[in-house]
């Protein structure tokens, strides 16, 4: 957050008596550049012109704080010549300050000034993607005109967002008043993911138990490269999560270790395929979500749009960054505007998503792992293994979730989270129907372990191409059937490899018992199995045929032969027991004769 000029700037304004005037003295303009090398060192250049508005005053000292310790080689000049600027660190700030050479008095009077400083917390390479973060600043009533601009090098390669976008190559007051600007260069972010999970099964019987694996969603590809042991199968649940179940037995203790790949992109995958949702599922209450509340009711019939209530929420909660190191309990909705100074990105979220939910709009919660190089401006909140949390709603024109970050938005002064997201949100767990079931990677923990289960890492290289595949089918069916019986069995399409299926066109078909199913399987996790019934009754009573189911997964053909056997043939036991017995006995009448 740049507080009153930028980066928590404080100006001062001294008579030869020292005495602090009140705000409306004096007006400072701005032109600020912002020009990064190659290899990230950025250059601040701020050419400020005080203008006086009383006859009597003059400025004598300028203060500036910048939240960073990572400020060198500063340099300041007035218009007489060069300033030895005073510089002290505190609380991880950098204090500078300058007194000018000259005393300009007189109404209209001005004092022109620069000062100059390497910053080497606005740019960030991270993996394949260089980001930029310029916070906004405040609109003080003091400030006049402020003008931004930024030189990127060519070599960070094409612009991936910029928001705000330029006015005529400058951002404008109005602009950086109303949140910084974030911009990021490169295609995609690639992250390599080692999670571990423990299981224990405390029950006498055998239990199927569930570890949530990072899913696909429309702006993430994950890639299982591997994990042991590996899961009796992969369900996908209503709200999109990938559960690997595993059968543990009586008191057996299971680690489960998961390396992945995880992929980012802004925008949707081109292979998405969307989905279609029933709304009644994501605007009804649950705990933390208090959609019903006369305080919630209240606020959605004034904010109607998710844009609406993201302002609302980024301006109305002020984060608490002393919450974070207490292990804090869960607020909730309705307890955060209880207690509107004491959130974190848990309480953010929730709030979010009562008042959409309030307000007729589809939202829910995604708990996963947010890159961040400066936890001041991007905090993570979650205790367990460092988390985050944010919300996302459905657009209904699209049929997608979209993400957005208040919490960030309101820690980095208004940086627009809301039209994109960026590179450094990966989804553990997706919250819709439940506001707390699954747990996120980071939340089955060994008591007894030490160190982390979350281990991130970004992958400089560019990956392979993701490849579907292969799928295997499995007929479950009998070799023999009876005419007029039915007959059941199953037909199972598994997904073998690391990668999802977003898509799966599956045909079962038989001549005998008039099999005709069409079924279109979307979206299938690694390791998961579709499971499909069928049913064969044959008409045929008195004659022996042969039968042949097949299986068409997307060209890709399996096949079973069965037999039909006339009905008789269910009798042809009894009929041979009774007509043995009829010999045995007529043997035996002759016999005693």
């Amino acid at each position: 957050m740049i507080k009153r000029i930028i980066f928590s700037l404080f100006i001062f304004l001294f008579l030869l008596t020292s005495k602090i005037y009140a705000a409306g003295e004096f007006q400072a303009d701005y032109n600020v550049n912002y020009a990064i090398s190659p290899i990230g060192t950025t250059i601040v250049t701020q050419n400020v012109t005080l203008t006086n508005k009383l006859t009597n005053l003059y400025p004598k000292r300028y203060n500036i704080t910048i939240d960073s310790d990572k400020i060198k080689n500063v340099i300041a000049t007035d218009e007489v010549g060069a300033i030895t600027p005073t510089i002290a660190l505190k609380d991880g700030k950098t204090e500078i300050g300058i007194d000018f050479n000259t005393q300009n008095a007189g109404v209209g009077k001005k004092t022109l000034f620069t000062l100059r400083y390497e910053h080497g917390d606005v740019a960030h390479k991270n993996g394949r993607i260089w980001e930029i973060l310029i916070p906004g600043v405040e609109n003080d009533q003091d400030l006049g005109n402020y003008t931004t601009t930024l030189s990127v090098p060519s070599s960070f390669g094409p612009v991936a967002y910029l928001n705000p976008r330029p006015n005529h190559g400058a951002w404008t007051k109005e602009q950086m008043v109303q949140g910084g600007i974030v911009a990021a260069y490169g295609d995609e972010q690639v992250f390599a993911l080692t999670l571990s999970y423990y299981l224990e099964n405390n029950s006498v019987a055998s239990n199927d138990l569930e570890v949530a694996l990072p899913p696909d969603t429309a702006f993430q590809s994950v890639t299982i490269d591997s994990i042991s042991p590996q899961p009796k199968t992969v369900i996908r649940d209503a709200d999109g999560n990938w559960l690997a179940r595993y059968n543990v037995n009586p008191g057996q203790k299971l680690e489960i270790t998961a390396n992945l790949t995880v992929r980012i992109y802004l925008t949707p995958k081109k292979d998405w395929v969307a989905e279609s949702i029933n709304p009644d599922d994501y605007l009804s209450p649950s705990r933390y979500w208090e959609v019903y509340d006369a305080r919630i009711t209240k606020l959605a019939q004034t904010y109607r749009t998710p844009r609406q209530i993201y302002d609302y929420v980024v301006t109305s909660l002020s984060y608490d960054y002393q919450r974070v190191t207490q292990n804090p309990t869960r607020l909730g909705a309705v307890g955060v505007l209880v207690n509107p100074k004491s959130a974190i990105c848990m309480e953010f979220t929730d709030l979010f998503i009562a008042i959409a939910r309030a307000a007729g709009i589809p939202a829910r919660e995604v708990v996963g792992y947010a890159h961040t190089t400066n936890s001041k401006l991007r905090p993570l909140s979650l205790v367990s293994d460092v988390l985050h949390a944010w919300p996302e709603y459905y657009d209904s024109d699209r049929n997608i979730w979209v993400p957005v970050d208040p919490t960030w938005a309101n820690t980095t002064g208004g940086v627009d989270y809301f039209n994109t997201l960026d590179f450094n949100h990966i989804v553990f767990a997706i919250h819709g129907k439940s506001s707390e079931l699954p747990y996120p990677a980071g939340f089955y923990r060994n008591a007894a372990k030490s160190g982390k289960d979350v281990q991130v890492s970004f992958v400089e290289t560019k990956p392979d191409e993701i490849t579907a595949g292969p799928l295997t089918i499995t007929i479950d069916f009998p070799d023999k059937v009876t005419g007029g019986i039915r007959s059941a069995g199953h037909v199972y399409v598994k997904n073998e490899s690391g990668n999802s299926i977003s898509q799966a066109n599956i045909s079962v078909e038989s001549k005998v018992g008039n099999i005709n199913l069409s079924k279109v399987e979307k979206n299938i996790p690694p390791y998961a199995s579709v499971d499909i019934p069928i049913e064969i009754k044959t008409t045929s009573f008195s004659l022996m045929e042969e039968g042949r189911l097949i299986v068409n997964v997307d060209g890709q053909i399996e096949t079973h032969s069965f037999i039909v056997r006339p009905i008789y043939w269910i009798f042809l036991p009894y009929v041979a027991v009774v007509a043995g017995g009829m010999i045995l006995f007529v043997l035996w009448k002759y016999l005693r004769r």
